[in-house]
């Protein structure tokens, strides 16, 4: 999977979003250079492939608003910069190696590699930047690691079209998201098979 792949969903993505109104778009920061990126990673100590970085080349999160409601790249996701997000990743990383030097440690520990992605819901969505795709899930350190969904960014992207295809999500009148769970189990939902 290349970055150019990557942008092309998120470009989807996004789009999709305008047509429906979503106040996520114009909060949406400008992306950072590849080399900003590098730098970042450096001082972060990652090692970040460009497909890990594409989230970010494409836009570098998304920007609060004082007094207004928080804009979510999906339902409960928020989308930090950069720099954030490998912050709180190595957050993320210090915290598992502490739990292993205690022996308190349950399931599967915080890998170096990985990079989160948005935080949403109890669990981030976490880009792991060893696998080619680059692959993503949700960390659930109590999960066995073979039953935690993984997929592809652009993957992932065309299940939350899906969302939005059954009704699940909506975007609201005031641009924000609303969720409606009983859709997922109403009628049988023939998903899409483009990653766009």
């Amino acid at each position: 999977m290349s970055a150019r792949e990557v942008h092309d969903a998120l470009h989807g993505w996004a789009a999709r979003l305008v047509s429906l109104g979503a106040i996520v778009v114009t909060r949406l920061r400008p992306g950072v250079t590849w080399a900003q990126a590098q730098d970042l990673a450096h001082e972060h100590g990652y090692d970040l492939t460009e497909e890990v970085a594409a989230l970010w080349t494409w836009r570098d999160g998304v920007g609060a608003r004082p007094g207004q409601p928080s804009a979510h790249f999906a339902p409960g996701q928020d989308f930090a910069s950069l720099d954030a997000s490998l912050r709180h990743s190595r957050e993320y990383l210090r915290a598992s190696q502490a739990e292993v030097r205690a022996g308190t440690a349950v399931g599967t520990p915080w890998q170096p590699h990985w990079v989160v992605a948005v935080h949403g819901h109890a669990m981030p969505l976490v880009l792991d930047g060893s696998r080619p795709g680059p692959d993503t899930f949700r960390h659930d350190p109590a999960a066995d690691p073979i039953v935690v969904a993984h997929s592809t960014l652009p993957q992932r992207i065309a299940r939350w079209h899906d969302m939005l295809d059954t009704g699940t999500w909506r975007v609201a009148r005031d641009g924000t998201w609303d969720v409606d769970l009983s859709h997922l189990t109403q009628s049988a939902h023939t998903p899409r098979t483009d990653v766009t």
